[in-house]
């Protein structure tokens, strides 16, 4: 991935990671989880929508498939690892409260409770193009 579309990756993973906590734990008696997401969420649209363009770019150059279907497996991955990690919804409502105090939704990316990494290089997804940019 090239610096820029590894930034709007961690955005949009910083995005999905707060959204499924929001859902998620509600149920765990944080009852402020979905203010706390709106209020992440609205403040930090510009980036969400900047971010769009690379990662599009990213996955038709890679031929991963539409940002729709990433976006969608990119949540059911990380709903399945929310289950594994202790304080999941501590940990992402500490990283709402602090999203005030960051400009950028990246920022966020070390608060994260599941640990961001960049999608794998698969054969087929080489060019020519990548190996001198």
């Amino acid at each position: 991935m090239r610096p820029h579309e590894v930034k709007a990756d961690q955005i949009r993973f910083v995005d999905t990671q707060l959204r499924i906590a929001a859902l998620q734990c509600v149920n765990a008696g944080l009852r402020d989880m979905t203010v706390l997401y709106n209020d992440f969420a609205r403040s930090k649209r510009p980036y969400f929508i900047e971010a769009t363009k690379p990662l599009k770019d990213f996955l038709k150059r890679t031929k991963r498939g539409n940002i729709d279907k990433y976006v969608v497996s990119l949540a059911n991955r990380l709903s399945l690892d929310s289950a594994q990690q202790t304080q999941f919804c501590e940990r992402s409502r500490f990283a709402m409260q602090m999203s005030a105090k960051m400009p950028n939704p990246a920022g966020l990316i070390t608060l994260m409770p599941i640990v961001y990494q960049q999608p794998e290089r698969t054969c087929s997804a080489v060019s020519s193009a990548d190996l001198y940019n």
